[in-house]
């Protein structure tokens, strides 16, 4: 109930009908799919030819016909009955509701360009709710189309400007919604985020050079001009000073991008890009992702003898079973875990198990060990061998785990001929596949309960959903493995020879289970108190109540996520530094400068998301336990005690329901009230089997 989300509204069957000197506008008006009725208020109206956009909520008027159907007035719009124009209108319940919807339609027909996106692209990010900008929200079936009202080509800025200018985070109009921006959750070059169909994609794909369309995203000649792509075929290098001397307002890139030689359309441009972890821009989309799409994976079965595990596992490309050991690619044959010199991929099987219903008893251990981790062992020739399609890797059972119930997952990524050379392997997206059994038979393990969606998440991170190396693809399920709630990076801070004194966020570890770090990530900026003016400016940092930073130390990098720098201290006071693998970083502040780990790249991010953060169904499944039952749901590591990382009987524990709330809600009073009516996080005689115990 405290989570409830005000009404979605959604609009339908606008029909315009010409009635004596005005023009009648009939709709119908549903909150949260009921027909609904108390809309009373008209408080933006406005009509455009395409052209110039005219403002006419001074000639409104607005009535309820019930049943949740509704006429809008245009007194004396007869008179332009017979100019193609797009209204634009915004009504609400009461005058200072907060309850309101845009809607819109044409009449006689549209007067706009065609929109080459999708309200699907739209929702996939920003969901349900629609839109919320210009003060109230926009009906997600309609997708961009309304923006075209305002955002035409007589606009006050084109929709092409505002939408890639916003999500790059260039600065591309005269007075953006920010001074930077917003953070986007995955690749400005994979134009199919947004183009997603065939013919949205087609069209901007024909994107010719000129400042109005790539400065877009790029700003300025001198952000598109910083970091030249090799191409053999045209010397852009060559031609950087020359490019940095034309005036970014007014330079015609036509008179040169039409010669001979020279690229003109943005596929010339993008074609090649990386995104990192192999990922490859063809032709407007993350090749990686669409080839990942061809394939399925999967692991069958396994035979557990209490000495070794033998796995067994399938794939199949095009819908044609394919030979797991393949050493050679080819258009219709992939490979999976043979190495290939230098493109290779590294193959391993990771595995935990559970306590609970999660698998935080991961066995690693030596100068790997890491609290909850698991182990993992490299695939090669010789534990892993094919016979009639079907590979099956044998490896050696863990010993004295306590447990019932165990999971292994096939870290790697498949191989296919790359679109940008044929002999150029492409390494794929395709989701790591993950197999639950119980020890000590050949049987699958009951399902695990159901509490995140991975396609929800792959709805905005397309092509960027966490990708360690590039071998954990796309499938929550793994990533559970190394991100439970026994996590915790206090080795890595330990390591490093900072205490909590002098660590960035006060503390002696931090979790990075996946509860406590992307309820964190995707709160870390969000505004609790917002002023009556602060909607549309985020950046405003006074009078704002913000959740406290989220922190994570790494042995490859130092992750931050807050509102603004400054509520670190000394994030920014250690001197520049070399890594011995020759990563340029900077000293972690209360580090031993001796330590070649304390040299780190420090990263910032002030993420802003997109969507109500009580609309937990963005993430979440539709009937998980929100009030998580604390005999399979375990307690979250807020400090891993000794530094016998395997030991998690010194682990100082907070209830699972606890971590659900004070993730988002992170401030002081409320894990003050959250503690109070539960507990405190502790030490308990026998950890977590001390809260099942008492749970039953």
């Amino acid at each position: 109930a405290a989570h409830m989300l005000p009404p979605i509204e959604s609009v339908s069957n606008v029909a315009f009908a010409v009635n004596g000197l005005d023009l009648d506008v009939t709709f119908a008006l549903a909150a949260d799919g009921v027909p609904t009725a108390g809309y009373d208020t008209i408080e933006r109206g406005y009509r455009t030819d395409g052209v110039t956009r005219t403002t006419i909520v001074d000639s409104l008027t607005l009535a309820d016909n019930g049943g949740g159907n509704y006429t809008i007035k245009v007194l004396g719009g007869a008179a332009e009955a017979a100019n193609d124009n797009r209204y634009l209108f915004r009504v609400a319940a009461g005058a200072d509701s907060e309850t309101s919807v845009y809607l819109y339609g044409d009449f006689p027909a549209s007067p706009v360009e065609d929109l080459a996106i999708s309200a699907e692209a739209c929702n996939a990010c920003h969901g349900k709710e629609g839109i919320d900008v210009h003060g109230g929200y926009f009906a997600a079936e309609d997708g961009g189309e309304p923006c075209l009202t305002c955002h035409g080509v007589g606009g006050v800025a084109r929709l092409v400007d505002v939408a890639h200018g916003y999500h790059s985070g260039i600065r591309t109009w005269r007075d953006p919604i920010t001074e930077t921006g917003v953070t986007y959750p995955t690749y400005m070059p994979n134009c199919k985020v947004c183009h997603a169909e065939d013919a949205q994609l087609a069209a901007a794909n024909q994107m010719t050079v000129g400042v109005d369309n790539c400065f877009s995203c790029h700003g300025s000649i001198e952000i598109a001009s910083s970091t030249p792509p090799e191409d053999p075929t045209w010397d852009f290098s060559g031609n950087l000073d020359f490019h940095l001397t034309l005036d970014t307002e007014t330079a015609d890139c036509l008179a040169c991008h039409t010669l001979a030689g020279a690229r003109l359309v943005v596929t010339e441009f993008h074609n090649g890009l990386s995104t990192g972890n192999s990922n490859l821009i063809w032709n407007g989309a993350d090749a990686a992702v669409e080839e990942g799409k061809r394939f399925t994976w999967q692991i069958d079965s396994i035979v557990d003898d209490e000495t070794n595990l033998a796995i067994s596992w399938t794939a199949t490309y095009d819908d044609i079973p394919v030979d797991p050991c393949n050493a050679t690619v080819s258009a219709d044959n992939p490979v999976f875990h043979v190495p290939r010199g230098g493109s290779g991929g590294t193959f391993s099987m990771l595995r935990s198990y559970a306590q609970g219903d999660d698998f935080i008893l991961g066995q690693s251990e030596g100068e790997d060990a890491a609290p909850g981790q698991p182990e993992s062992i490299n695939l090669d020739t010789v534990n892993t061998v094919c016979d009639g399609l079907v590979a099956t890797t044998t490896i050696p059972v863990d010993e004295d785990v306590d447990a019932t119930v165990g999971r292994v997952a096939i870290q790697g990524k498949p191989g296919v001929v790359s679109p940008a050379s044929p002999t150029s392997l492409l390494r794929v997206r395709v989701p790591t596949p993950t197999f639950d059994w119980v020890l000590g038979t050949n049987n699958p393990a009951v399902a695990r309960r159901n509490v995140v969606d991975t396609s929800k998440c792959l709805g905005c991170h397309v092509g960027s959903l966490y990708q360690h190396g590039g071998n954990r693809v796309d499938n929550v399920d793994v990533c559970m493995l190394c991100h439970n709630a026994a996590s915790n990076e206090k080795n890595v801070r330990v390591g490093m020879g900072v205490d909590a004194s002098e660590a960035y966020d006060g503390k002696v570890g931090e979790t990075f289970e996946l509860k406590t770090m992307l309820h964190r990530v995707h709160s870390s900026t969000y505004d609790w108190d917002p002023l009556p003016d602060d909607r549309n400016t985020p950046d405003v940092v006074e009078n704002v109540k913000y959740n406290p930073p989220y922190l994570v130390y790494r042995n490859r990098g130092v992750y931050a996520f807050a509102n603004d720098p400054s509520v670190l201290p000394n994030w920014t006071a250690g001197e520049d530094c070399v890594h011995s693998s020759g990563r340029v970083g900077r000293r972690v502040a209360g580090a031993d400068p001796t330590i070649d780990d304390s040299c780190q790249p420090h990263n910032f991010e002030a993420p802003t998301y997109p969507r109500s953060l009580n609309e937990c169904a963005a993430c979440h499944t539709a009937d998980f336990m929100v009030i998580p039952d604390q005999t399979k749901s375990m307690a979250s590591t807020t400090d891993a005690g000794s530094t016998v990382w395997e030991n998690k009987l010194d682990d100082t524990l907070q209830g699972a329901a606890t971590t659900a709330c004070v993730t988002c809600h992170a401030d002081g009073a409320s894990k003050g009230h959250a503690y109070q009516n539960g507990w405190t996080p502790q030490v308990f005689p026998d950890g977590r089997q001390t809260i099942i115990d008492a749970v039953n």
